[in-house]
């Protein structure tokens, strides 16, 4: 009989520990099928939705099931054993099928693109349910039938199922780490999704064993269960009735995960907004929720009065939610960019120790509520069947509260009254929830006036000390920057906001991500001019990314019959269309235009569209899901859908990259495009950028076109801030060529690829970005200027094929702008001298062939003051690096 129990009891355990890998692998699975179908159905917060909801539908569906399936259930453990083998095998499924969507989905879009979002929608969700609903339904059953299992009597419901749901839920916030932390980076998505399948694999043969071992044991007679334990029923306190129940448990799912979008949102003001950073504040939160649970099951072996605990447990909810944004704004000192002094360990430390004191206390106190609601519930017996039933509600209730935050009231309320709001409906609850109960009338219940009070007090709270109306979501200077805000979005996606700064205007994300601004006018017209002037004839030109708009509306001043522009945020194309319009040649008006507010990469991957030039704007590798945009697999998207002659344009911020993650990107880019040169953007060696030339095909410059096509544009559309050279056959476009990378080996030897499977580059740029705090330079100054000596010193002006169409003295130009980039550096270092000498050098290497070898002291003025005008910074706008300079300059100036 002992022998027995110790068998009981370690199976127990067993179980539990099962369920904990449990969560670690679906956790895992859910990760990697949100990343897989972002890349197949684009990065917007709509497609993200879409792939939430049929997730969270198939898990609601699995739960209501299997629930009521439960009670002839023979032989729970190896029910459980067999969903998991479910999961497996329609994972698998799932994952052998994306490739037959991706196709089936892109020629969707293609056909409905244009006018039909509604219908696009609907699309992505149906496929979604396809590829996710089966799996999803299977892991929906695991915690109704393992509760028949695990709950010898109704009774004890509130007990063990609680202790369950958070073990759980535990497994979550582990496997939420280890896809951010360990796994992908080491195994990469594909082999990340193949361990996950392997645990759950091993979990089932496991929960198999376990189920004969747990037979064979109860075959002996075991010690009869103590006074209390199981087959005591405790008395009834005061249960609410089954439509109440079923209300609260949808009311918790809705306010919890409604507060979870909220409050990423929150976090997304200050951070840096990598997969890390989401990472830390998901763990936090599924902890809390975890450590709620473990509560709820310790308040359920107490002898409490049920329905005012509940009722005390939604007010606290409620005020410790309505505190988040006050002590939030507090840790942040205003929306400060947090972690800005800070190497990588240091980050980490604070973005949880922030979002520690912020959100756990909250959470926890709301991660009890749901779990409480199986003490009551288990009264009523049929213990799988009412497991099943509260969390399929629980779980549709968490689908509207996400997508209910995030497009309804965001926009509706905004970030801060949205979260008043939900605390709002805990006390209201709260105020509800003794009328609907279930009270013997002999026993009067005493406790009913103060519960009634407790809501109304915290009613007063939220309308006086905890209101929100004075706090910001985007910070401002008025007084040092002269900044001012002039409107603001906050929409699904991101809080989108328009600043002036000393005149100038500029677009901001999420408070602290620049997109760009008009003082940086002629750098950003510049990104499409380059380009463009490479192309004999750019007809058909696409843009991946919008921000301001100045550089598409620069592309109308060429012979261009038709542009393309995607931008991910629609509330950018709409403020920038009613800020910017002056600034961007016409761009939202002109009949040639065409703006799609979508993924650029998976807009490009869909269609079937051919473009002379495509041009990708600066995208900081270290955001969220900027990384896929510097990917093998979008490289090749870009190189299918390039005319023979066409060539695609990248733009790198070298002011946001390390040697090595440059290294990475050309590596892959050269491993698509057999002809890769390199350009630069700027003579700004503080804060440079550059551009990565691919072409399908080797054709050379051809300078006259170049010459020609320069003097057609007209005066507006001129980059101001281009050199003048005394050659008026020479380009001052090659004055910032670098090389050919496509002979220069030894410079791409040895790099990675950055593949979808494995994004090195995602993992790699969030770690040196918060390096560069703490004295890692970024790839700037005299490193860059050694690596493009070595690229000369590779290619050399005349061996390369690019430039065998120049004469020699147009060659030239091309070490001249190297001397040029080099005395920029000299300058901002005081070297004086050294500037003078290299500005000399760039001057007589840039002579026409009629002058002297020395030119005349007239024309050597002439010529320095030109390129001084260049170099020295004499123009406003060559003193400022557009987009995200200026942030990294914000956050110098708030240390």
């Amino acid at each position: 009989m002992l022998e027995s129990d110790n068998i009981l009891r370690t199976v127990n355990r067993l179980v539990f520990a099962l369920f904990f890998v449990s969560g670690f692998s679906a956790l895992v699975l859910q990760v990697v099928w949100m990343r897989e179908l972002s890349l197949v159905f684009g990065a917007t917060a709509h497609a993200a939705a879409a792939t939430l909801a049929a997730f969270f539908l198939g898990l609601a569906t699995g739960s209501r099931y299997w629930g009521r399936l439960s009670r002839r259930v023979a032989s729970p453990l190896r029910a459980y054993a067999l969903l998991e083998i479910g999961v497996v095998v329609a994972a698998s499924a799932g994952f052998l099928l994306i490739p037959t969507f991706e196709g089936l989905y892109a020629a969707l879009y293609d056909h409905w693109a244009g006018g039909r979002p509604g219908l696009l929608l609907t699309a992505k969700l149906l496929l979604a349910l396809v590829l996710l609903s089966p799996a999803a339904f299977f892991m929906g059953g695991t915690l109704p039938v393992l509760s028949t299992w695990l709950v010898r009597h109704p009774a004890d419901t509130g007990r063990h199922i609680p202790l369950l749901y958070g073990v759980n839920t535990a497994g979550a916030a582990v496997g939420t780490f280890s896809t951010a932390f360990l796994l992908p980076p080491l195994l990469g998505y594909d082999g990340t999704y193949l361990l996950a399948m392997a645990l759950t694999g091993g979990v089932a043969l496991a929960a198999w064993l376990l189920a004969a071992k747990q037979s064979v044991a109860l075959e002996e007679p075991s010690a009869p269960s103590p006074r209390g334990a199981r087959g005591h029923t405790p008395r009834n306190r005061r249960p609410l009735p089954a439509g109440a129940l079923n209300a609260l448990a949808f009311l918790s799912g809705f306010v919890t995960l409604a507060l979870e979008v909220l409050w990423t949102r929150m976090f997304a003001q200050v951070l840096q907004n990598s997969v890390y950073s989401y990472a830390v504040i998901l763990v936090v939160f599924l902890l809390a929720l975890a450590s709620g649970s473990f509560v709820a099951a310790r308040l359920a072996r107490r002898d409490l009065p049920t329905v005012p605990t509940l009722a005390l447990l939604l007010c606290g909810a409620a005020l410790l939610v309505a505190l988040t944004p006050q002590i939030f704004f507090w840790l942040t000192d205003g929306l400060s960019y947090l972690g800005s002094d800070q190497g990588w360990p240091s980050f980490l430390k604070t973005l949880a120790g922030t979002a520690v004191i912020t959100l756990a206390p909250p959470t926890i106190v709301l991660g009890v509520v749901f779990p409480y609601l199986w003490k009551i519930a288990g009264a009523g017996g049929k213990v799988g069947e009412t497991v099943g039933r509260l969390l399929a509600l629980n779980t549709l209730g968490a689908i509207v509260g996400a997508l209910g935050a995030g497009f309804v009231l965001l926009e509706w309320l905004g970030l801060w009254r949205s979260i008043l709001w939900l605390s709002g409906l805990y006390l209201a609850a709260a105020a509800l929830l003794p009328t609907l109960a279930v009270t013997d009338p002999h026993r009067p219940a005493r406790w009913r006036p103060i519960l009634a009070a407790v809501p109304l007090l915290g009613f007063l709270l939220l309308l006086s000390a905890l209101d929100v109306a004075r706090l910001p979501v985007v910070r401002i200077d008025p007084v040092r920057r002269a900044e001012a805000l002039l409107e603001m979005r906050e929409g699904g996606s991101a809080t989108v906001a328009v600043v002036r700064r000393d005149g100038h205007l500029g677009i901001k994300v999420d408070n602290h991500y620049t997109l760009g601004s008009t003082r940086g006018l002629g750098l950003q017209q510049r990104q499409a001019h380059f380009p463009l002037l490479m192309h004999p004839e750019p007809k058909r030109v696409l843009f991946l990314g919008m921000g301001t708009g100045i550089s598409a509306g620069a592309a109308l001043a060429h012979p261009t019959e038709r542009i393309v522009v995607t931008e991910l945020l629609g509330d950018v194309i709409d403020l920038a269309r009613r800020h910017f319009g002056r600034h961007t040649q016409g761009l939202f008006d002109d009949p040639r235009v065409q703006l799609i507010a979508e993924d650029g990469r998976h807009h490009l991957s869909a269609i079937d569209d051919t473009y002379d030039v495509v041009i990708g704007d600066l995208f900081v590798p270290w955001k969220r899901g900027n990384a896929a945009l510097y990917s093998l697999e979008h490289f090749r998207n870009v190189a299918e859908r390039l005319a023979p002659d066409g060539l695609f344009a990248q733009w790198v911020p070298l002011y946001q990259l390390t040697e090595q993650e440059l290294g990475i990107i050309a590596r892959t880019f050269a491993e698509v495009f057999p002809d890769v040169t390199l350009w630069r953007g700027d003579f700004l060696p503080a804060g440079p950028i550059v551009a990565l030339v691919g072409r399908t095909q080797d054709l050379p410059l051809d300078p006259t076109a170049v010459l020609h096509r320069a003097r057609s544009l007209t005066d507006t559309a001129r980059d101001a801030d281009a050199a003048v050279l005394p050659d008026p056959e020479t380009p001052p476009l090659l004055l910032y060529y670098a090389g050919h990378l496509s002979r220069a080996d030894a410079l791409l030897r040895g790099y990675p690829l950055n593949t979808d499977d494995r994004p090195r580059l995602q993992f790699r740029a969030a770690r040196s970005q918060q390096a560069t705090n703490i004295g890692k330079a970024w790839f700037v100054g005299e490193p860059l200027v050694a690596y493009f000596r070595r690229l000369l010193e590779l290619s050399p002006p005349q061996d390369d094929p690019y430039l065998a169409l120049l004469a020699p003295r147009q060659r030239a130009a091309v070490e001249a702008g190297l001397d040029i980039f080099e005395a920029r550096l000299a300058n901002e270092r005081k070297d004086d001298e050294g500037a003078r000498a290299l500005l000399a050098r760039a001057s007589a290497r840039l002579a026409p062939d009629k002058q002297p070898a020395t030119p005349t002291t007239e024309l050597r003025r002439e010529l320095q003051s030109e390129l001084q005008s260049e170099l020295l910074g004499v123009r406003e706008e060559r003193d400022a690096a557009i987009g995200e300079l200026e942030r990294r300059i914000e956050r110098l100036e708030h240390r």
